[in-house]
């Protein structure tokens, strides 16, 4: 039998380190194959860390049971110098962790995933282009461009080349007005495991208010023109739709924020301890 010749994906690590520590450093370098299996499964479910972007949030997240977590860099005060502290901390509590970057500078993508982050959501994508750009930074050859450097966290993979490749998950975020024309070309660029709908700011391109009938069409839209073969992602602000929108095939599904889980579970313990004293007091007269 003729012996296959290795390629740049089959490189063997020469430097590979074997034993529990390494192994464990392997594992969460490995998480967005969970996330994978996850979605395929019917359900990922997640939420975006934004206003309060420390170690004891992505903690608090991780024990609430969340599947993941997309740490976004557009909305919130992350910078290069917070980010790997924050996905070292997402991956010491086992989570799955996507980066949301910002702007037309593709070069971000290569550099969050260089920092360990198991993924990428790419926000405001109109075209295939686009789609393909990301995909190119997101991705090694023969699907992309994505440079590599033998990083000493990479000698935790035996073949870190093939590894972080199968691992990495890349969302393609449907945002605008000019992309659900565009959405099946855009689903069709090989790379992208899943296009997620982003409600808010296809409200404003709607110029309709968020929470529209005319917002939900849209997303039924986009999930008629995403092939089965490519997975549907959606932002919910209330948890109890999240079962309807996961019988459409949604199933990467990001429910809320850190900040408003925060001031939501505050007002309802000031509501119930003012409820309390209230009707202490209505017992006394």
């Amino acid at each position: 039998m003729k012996k296959k010749s290795a390629t740049a994906r089959t490189w063997k690590n020469p430097l590979f380190v074997t034993g529990a520590r390494a192994q464990k450093l392997g594992e969460s370098l490995r998480l967005g194959e969970q996330l994978r299996r996850r979605t395929t499964a019917g359900l990922a479910l997640g939420t975006f860390v934004i206003e309060l972007p420390t170690s004891a949030t992505l903690t608090a997240m991780a024990l609430a049971g969340f599947d993941f977590v997309v740490l976004d860099m557009e909305h919130s005060p992350i910078d290069f110098s917070s980010l790997e502290h924050l996905i070292f901390a997402a991956h010491a509590a086992g989570l799955p962790t996507l980066v949301r970057t910002w702007g037309e500078d593709s070069g971000l993508i290569g550099k969050v995933l260089d920092m360990g982050a198991d993924g990428i959501m790419a926000p405001h994508v109109d075209t295939p282009e686009r789609a393909r750009e990301i995909v190119e930074q997101a991705r090694f050859a023969p699907l992309g461009h994505r440079g590599f450097s033998p990083l000493t966290k990479f000698d935790a993979l035996q073949e870190p080349l093939r590894t972080l490749s199968e691992s990495t998950y890349v969302v393609i975020q449907i945002e605008g007005r000019k992309a659900l024309n565009r959405v099946s070309q855009i689903a069709a660029v090989p790379g992208i495991d899943t296009v997620f709908v982003g409600p808010y700011d296809l409200a404003l391109s709607l110029n309709v208010p968020p929470g529209s009938p005319k917002v939900l069409a849209a997303a039924e839209r986009v999930a008629d023109a995403v092939p089965n073969g490519v997975g549907l992602g959606l932002y919910l602000d209330d948890p109890a739709k999240c079962g309807a929108w996961a019988a459409r095939r949604f199933s990467l599904q990001c429910v809320s924020f850190d900040g408003r889980m925060l001031s939501n579970g505050a007002r309802a313990i000031v509501g119930q301890a003012r409820h309390s004293v209230a009707k202490r007091r209505r017992k006394r007269k």
